[in-house]
């Protein structure tokens, strides 16, 4: 075997383009994933809450996407943790969205009652009935809506987990370099340039984040994947004060089963600056306690951020306009740890039989 020749080219090493490794791999699709880090998952991926949630009451074809992606993670967790001895922390314990005044009560027990009506879950619950789930909430709440079929996942460990899954089916990982260029026959994608080497394939795909423009670029296309900053609190709370995850004023409360406690996110458009800053982390702090004042005692660990990417038509999955064997799947803002299952699984699909179970074209790339 040639070792600078794959079926297939996975440019991206985030959750994403490990996911889509995974999945082809373990159809004997011989992979090449290149990552420009050292290690795989190390940018949205990694900064990340891992919440998984999809709270919207419509048959669209995003929401529909981001419910078959939610469903796939019972089986993933349990296959992971089989086939690489790593447990991805997966649990289903529901999101509790609370408010404080009339207009955000119309606002999520209207939500509420459009699942319902449409065969979805939620349950709206007075102030008392919240607060008997997650006694720490405020008594300031005016009640809350309970989204039972939520979850979350550590994302950083199924990063891993995919990735040494993949390896182990024979996905091959170039990793500490990016890609600088494509070699190209009649028209054709023939190769990626790497640290001066060409690595050879028949199809490839750019799993790149918001770093996806850049290689668009390189292939005469211009594709806005904007980064968007996500600021995110760590605190520690011994014993636990939730088990479940908390949503409110803005922001998401994520228990981990190490007892330590996820605040997030703020959303800014500033470029590829990842500072984390006083007002974004006195905000969700300050967002926090009035949810539940008994934060204030917790223990301050760190800040961090990551940038997401965000696609105004995205998720943006299947085939770059005038290029026949280069696929796209990026864009995906908010969700890629939500959609990364669902996303391996179909382009997995696109690649080794031309035909998804989930059609793609509400998801076309355009490029600008």
């Amino acid at each position: 075997m040639n070792p600078n020749h794959a079926d297939i080219v996975i440019i991206g090493g985030g959750i994403i383009g490990c996911a889509i490794a995974y999945q082809l791999s373990k159809r004997q699709v011989d992979v090449i994933l290149i990552e420009k880090a050292a290690r795989v998952g190390t940018e949205a991926s990694w900064a990340g809450a891992g919440i998984l949630t999809s709270h919207a009451s419509t048959h669209d074809p995003y929401p529909m996407l981001c419910r078959e992606s939610l469903a796939l993670y019972p089986s993933l967790s349990e296959e992971l943790k089989s086939e690489t001895d790593i447990d991805i922390e997966f649990i289903r314990s529901g999101t509790l969205s609370v408010y404080f005044d009339e207009t955000e009560a119309a606002g999520l027990i209207g939500l509420a009652e459009r699942r319902v009506n449409r065969g979805f879950s939620a349950e709206v619950l007075t102030s008392k009935q919240a607060r008997e789930l997650e006694p720490a909430i405020s008594e300031a709440i005016a009640g809350a809506v309970l989204f039972p079929e939520d979850g979350h996942v550590r994302n950083p460990k199924m990063v891993t987990a995919l990735a040494n899954g993949a390896a182990k089916y024979g996905t091959k990982f170039v990793l500490g370099n990016p890609v600088t260029g494509f070699v190209r026959e009649n028209g054709k994608v023939v190769a990626t340039i790497v640290n001066g080497n060409m690595i050879y394939a028949d199809t490839f795909v750019i799993a790149a984040g918001c770093w996806t423009g850049n290689l668009t670029a390189l292939l005469d296309k211009q594709m806005s994947v904007l980064p968007v900053k996500g600021q995110i609190v760590l605190l520690e709370t011994i014993p636990p004060l939730f088990q479940r995850t908390i949503d409110g004023l803005g922001i998401y409360i994520v228990p981990r089963t190490d007892g330590k406690i996820l605040l997030g996110a703020t959303v800014e458009y500033v470029g590829y600056d990842k500072t984390t800053t006083v007002d974004g982390v006195k905000q969700m702090i300050d967002a926090a306690v009035l949810i539940s004042p008994e934060l204030t005692e917790s223990a301050f660990v760190q800040t961090w951020s990551g940038l997401r990417p965000y696609y105004k038509k995205g998720p943006c999955l299947g085939y770059l306009p005038g290029h026949e064997n280069v696929i796209m799947a990026t864009g995906h803002f908010k969700n890629g740890i939500l959609l990364a299952p669902i996303t391996g699984k179909l382009i997995a699909e696109l690649i080794t039989s031309g035909e998804t179970s989930i059609s793609l074209s509400p998801f076309t790339p355009v490029c600008d």
